[in-house]
């Protein structure tokens, strides 16, 4: 069962919805961690690649959260402020590439966020509009060159600037290369920032999916719970790189038909189950169906996705009354209780 508070107490704790549908501010901090901010996280994610790769993720948390079901306690060497860790994950790689580091000894972080460096595994530099993502010297390496729109969607704003998470429309080109082999790679992706303060959210259940609806037009799936079923998010966000889009909660449902067969226990002994098969789909603000998707995971979760897992799937549906499909990106966090 669901709960689901007014809107309007929502609206005091969360101010996202006000600011969805504004130009991006270049000024816009994207720190490491600093003062307050105690952890913040990194993200480019792009959906639809070509096989073997299916997606690929770099998701970064610099700092360990107190959020139990995005913390990686095993981790931790030194202390919580020192400790980052990061995900580079594609199906097309075995074992899976996550990893922990000591900020202090070995990383390399820029205060204003504008060069990153993990050990010899990823280098980020960000000055907007310009990004670009590069590892080298391993089997699987890339180059990637990220152009920034200013379509940015915000997930979460809590009040007294708390918590925020945001996300970036890209357009990208470059190249991965496996044992050798160079696949040049263009479309859409995301680059994403978000800081948050000491304090434990009791989130229960999380989701987010990306998908790439056609060359120019992106969607975006957030469902967050938290205790005994309550919503703590539930929306659909559109957008594309000439219109800043709209968010949709209307009608919104989202079910999951099958599980795997056994549920997967993360590095830190939390046991949860990954989907299988699933659907969701929203109304527009008409009331007229606006999305609805059909997906079938195609087996490459990785687990790094903060504490849970990212992968890919194969969907089919309906967006503005025509039928699409394609492969979508997918994390997910579902613990089963003890």
């Amino acid at each position: 069962m669901k709960i689901k508070l007014p809107s309007s107490i929502v609206k005091h704790i969360d101010h996202s919805a006000l600011v969805n549908g504004q130009a991006f501010d270049p000024n816009t901090a994207i720190h490491t961690p600093v003062g307050k901010y105690t952890c913040v996280h990194y993200g480019i994610m792009i959906p639809n690649l070509p096989a073997p790769f299916n997606f690929l993720n770099m998701i970064v948390v610099a700092g360990q959260p107190l959020v139990k079901i995005f913390r990686n306690s095993h981790l931790i060497k030194t202390s919580d402020l020192d400790t980052a860790n990061l995900l580079i994950g594609t199906a097309a790689t075995q074992p899976n590439l996550f990893s922990g580091y000591s900020i202090q000894h070995e990383c390399l972080l820029a205060t204003n966020g504008q060069y990153l460096k993990f050990g010899n595994d990823l280098v980020i530099e960000a000055n907007y509009p310009e990004i670009k993502a590069t590892r080298q010297g391993h089997t699987f390496n890339y180059e990637l060159e990220l152009k920034a729109t200013d379509k940015i969607a915000h997930f979460v704003k809590l009040a007294g600037s708390m918590y925020e998470h945001w996300s970036l429309l890209c357009e990208y080109q470059g190249y991965l290369e496996l044992d050798g082999q160079k696949t040049q790679v263009q479309g859409l992706c995301t680059f994403e920032y978000a800081r948050g303060v000491n304090i434990n959210i009791p989130i229960r259940f999380f989701t987010y999916q990306i998908l790439n609806i056609n060359n120019h037009t992106q969607v975006l799936f957030v469902d967050t719970h938290g205790p005994m079923g309550l919503v703590l998010q539930s929306r659909v966000y559109v957008r594309s790189l000439d219109h800043h889009g709209g968010i949709y909660e209307r009608g919104l449902k989202s079910v999951v038909h099958e599980y795997e067969p056994e549920p997967v226990t993360t590095p830190n002994g939390i046991k949860m189950r990954l989907p299988r098969v699933f659907e969701w789909q929203v109304n527009d603000d008409q009331g007229n169906l606006l999305i609805s998707i059909y997906g079938k995971a195609n087996g490459d979760f990785k687990y790094g996705m903060a504490g849970g897992y990212a992968g890919s799937y194969q969907y089919e549906g309906q967006f503005k009354g025509q039928h699409i499909q394609g492969r979508g990106y997918i994390e997910y966090i579902d613990p089963i209780s003890n």
